[in-house]
């Protein structure tokens, strides 16, 4: 499906919603009670100054967030709130691997924090309230 590397111990996305799509193929895992997703920066979502857009990576993490706090494909949640902070540019090609960890998940709110890397370096943390509409 994808014409680029799969990240070692990554599946790749099949069912994704649109917005996503349009960041490119995406790759993702679970692990230790952890959601990673993975995604190369592309030329399609980047800056003048050849960086992934911020608003790019930010949809990421917020994709990756709620995504963490969801029980099984059929869950449904929504951002209550979300806030990051940018670290370094990613360039264009590079892998980015979005970790994001439950702290806390309730019966209608759980809270999440993360980060994006590119090549073991943080480059974007994050973190936010998710509120469970549907398990």
């Amino acid at each position: 499906m994808s014409k680029v590397e799969i990240p070692e111990g990554y599946k790749e996305m099949t069912i994704v919603q649109k917005h996503i799509e349009t960041l490119g193929p995406g790759f993702y895992k679970r692990e230790g009670g952890q959601t990673f997703m993975a995604f190369y920066a592309n030329e399609k979502n980047s800056n003048a100054y050849g960086s992934a857009h911020g608003g790019a990576l930010m949809a990421l993490a917020d994709y990756t967030m709620c995504s963490s706090a969801m029980q099984n494909r059929h869950s449904l949640v929504t951002t209550v709130s979300f806030h990051s902070e940018f670290l370094a540019p990613a360039e264009v090609g590079s892998l980015l691997i979005i970790r994001a960890n439950p702290t806390k998940i309730g019966k209608s709110l759980g809270f999440i924090e993360g980060e994006i890397k590119v090549a073991n370096k943080e480059i974007l943390n994050f973190g936010g309230v998710v509120k469970i509409l549907k398990t």
